[in-house]
């Protein structure tokens, strides 16, 4: 069994005239902001005194910090209005200090609650680290093998494959790193009440979407799957356990998995452009079911840049925390420039002045959330939002909290605290021709060569939007600036990155240029035919065993520029219709082309009732008799 290395409790002081801390500064809602000092004390007595005096004493500024605050305040005011975001709250650490916990806007503006430090949002994709954590201190202990078959640890777990010859065993090392090869998302039940736990035997009847190890392929279900390997190895629920092993002894008060939220919660009521909207139940706790406040968040940030020390006592074990943030997938040539630890991304180079950041991001309806670390110099960050539009602007509001205080910091944490990031791997894979069709995560594009190699047109199938390319010096293919401004909205994100072709591990993928580094964004579709079988499947479907409360709609299968297709609309999550290539296998079964999140999935022709169903992802639909031409 891999035993997990532990190292020295060491958490650094820091120069106490910095962290000493000012006497709270508060504000109340409506015009702008100024310091309590300036405005003339409330009367006491009423709710909206009561609800002011509380988010006064929520907010902490330190002195050093003061004019940061003061300059990111009105930017942060004029994001809120900009893109609906009702309630925002952050907190900044240093070591083992707050240097800045606030919130801002209202927690429900119904009511007129005003949002602090200490008011209650849905995390999302936050529960991961915590997840991971749990984990690795159950290896610690000597009670699991992170590097054993996930089967020995989690019994009766299967699931089908449809690769040539056998696949390695799934560890719950693949799992932590999504490098499992697993489904992104069961959709069936994703946002229902039914427990997590039925994640394991509802994965037997679908297929690996990847081979193990071969890319990353981020997996809401892997992290059930672990949720569920903790709760059976450790013997109680798994709520129970991450509250009485982590959560209290952290001094998280306010912070809890769950399906959903409780009166006593006092949750910011979550927005979906600019609208209330009401919580719907999360059946994968493990992976999306956290909620917390900034104030509990930056418990856990500290903790983390004290390896494992809390208001100086040990509440977490160096080990684990050192194999968090180690890069698992060096070797890995498809996955380029992203990095994965163990629950946590890292990234090199993306703030100036700092090794290493290690982020993770929260996405979930109705809220977005963003949690980063850079290690070595002992900063950390949390802005929780309750927009579910709001995840670029959290992500921004984070990198730019962090990169605006490196200059605050007096001196660095000691550098054998955490393991070192290691290298990257070096530029792979050979070029490629760019014409053809590719599958990506914005629908299926299509390259046509010029007149000369240097010339060559994107369109984008779905839209049929076209826009000339010019090949640079450098090999990537790009639109020129000067024509990005004319184009569609719609265009842009396309116009806005570079891309390469290349032949990486036996496949033909789109690289792109993405501004802070190069990722996979697409496959391509082979120059092949669509069988009989499946054209004379094309049309509209229904899903006979839709979840209520976020229901799958407009199901089709069809051909888009002469390539098979499916596509559908998720109402509650996107206005826009979804689209994904297929690749048929054989007759009943293909799979979703692609690289990424929600790719490598199959789709399976099943029997039942006497007539034909389409299976996706756990939903069943049949047809509605109304074939494409």
């Amino acid at each position: 069994m891999q035993t997990l290395t532990s190292g020295p409790p060491a958490c650094m002081a820091v120069a106490s005239a910095m962290l000493l801390l000012a006497a709270p500064v508060g504000w109340t809602a409506g015009d702008t902001r100024q310091q309590i000092a300036d405005r003339a004390p409330p009367a006491r007595g009423s709710d909206a005194n009561r609800d002011a005096d509380t988010r006064e004493a929520a907010t902490l500024v330190s002195p050093t910090v003061r004019p940061l605050r003061d300059a990111l305040v009105p930017r942060i005011d004029a994001a809120r209005e900009r893109f609906a975001i009702p309630a925002l709250s952050l907190v900044l650490v240093h070591s083992d200090e707050v240097l800045w916990a606030e919130g801002f806007g209202e927690a429900d503006p119904g009511r007129g609650r005003p949002a602090s430090a200490d008011t209650v949002y849905r995390a999302g994709s936050l529960a991961k680290p915590f997840t991971a954590l749990a984990t690795l201190r159950l290896a610690v202990a000597g009670r699991l093998d992170i590097d054993g078959p996930l089967a020995a640890a989690l019994p009766g777990f299967s699931i089908r494959h449809r690769f040539d010859g056998s696949v390695p065993a799934i560890t719950p090392r693949m799992l932590l790193s999504h490098h499992s090869g697993l489904p992104s998302d069961l959709h069936k039940g994703l946002w229902s009440d039914t427990p997590f736990t039925t994640v394991r035997t509802r994965l037997r009847d679908e297929c690996l979407a990847f081979p193990p190890r071969q890319v990353f392929g981020y997996s809401n279900v892997g992290y059930s799957l672990l949720g569920h390997m903790v709760q059976r190895v450790a013997a109680e629920p798994f709520d129970v356990h991450l509250g009485r092993t982590l959560f209290r002894p952290l001094g998280m008060s306010a912070t809890r998995i769950a399906v959903r939220p409780s009166a006593a919660d006092g949750l910011a009521v979550g927005h979906r452009h600019g609208r209330a909207l009401a919580p719907l139940p999360i059946r994968d706790l493990p992976a999306q079911g956290l909620m917390t406040s900034a104030r509990d968040l930056g418990r856990f940030l500290k903790m983390l840049l004290c390896g494992g020390e809390l208001a100086g006592r040990q509440v977490v074990e160096p080990g684990p925390i050192e194999a968090m943030l180690a890069p698992q997938n060096q070797d890995v040539a498809l996955d380029l420039d992203v990095t994965t630890g163990l629950g946590w991304f890292l990234e090199t180079g993306r703030i100036p002045g700092a090794e290493r950041l290690a982020r993770h991001g929260g996405a979930t309806l109705g809220y977005a959330a963003e949690l980063m670390l850079l290690p070595e110099v002992g900063l950390g960050v949390a802005v929780l939002a309750s927009s579910g539009d709001a995840q670029r602007i959290v992500g921004q509001l984070a990198e730019s909290v962090l990169a605006r205080s490196l200059s605050l910091v007096p001196e660095p944490l000691p550098p054998d605290l955490f393991v070192p990031a290691g290298d990257g791997p070096d530029a792979v894979g050979s070029a490629v021709s760019a014409k053809g069709h590719f599958a990506t995560d914005l629908g299926l594009v299509a390259f046509e060569a010029g007149e000369a190699d240097q010339d060559h047109t994107l369109c984008a199938c779905m839209t049929g939007e076209r826009l000339d390319m010019v090949r640079g010096a450098d090999g990537w293919l790009g639109v020129d600036a000067m024509d990005r401004d004319a184009l569609p909205p719609s265009a842009r994100t396309l116009a806005a990155m570079r891309y390469q072709t290349r032949r990486i591990g036996g496949r033909d993928v789109l690289v792109a240029d993405i501004g802070d580094g190069e990722a996979v964004i697409g496959e391509k579709v082979p120059a092949a035919p669509v069988p009989a079988a499946w054209r004379a499947r094309l049309g509209h479907y229904a899903v006979i065993n839709p979840d209520p409360d976020y229901p799958v709609s407009d199901l089709r299968l069809s051909l888009v520029d002469g390539k098979l297709c499916l596509s559908y609309r998720m109402p509650v999550l996107s206005p826009k219709r979804i689209q994904m290539p297929v690749q048929p296998l054989d007759e009943d079964t293909g799979v979703i082309l692609g690289l990424g999140r929600n790719r490598g999935d199959a789709l399976r022709f099943v029997e039942q009732g006497g007539g034909s169903l389409l299976r996706w992802s756990g939903y069943l639909a049949r047809p509605l008799g109304d074939g494409d031409p």
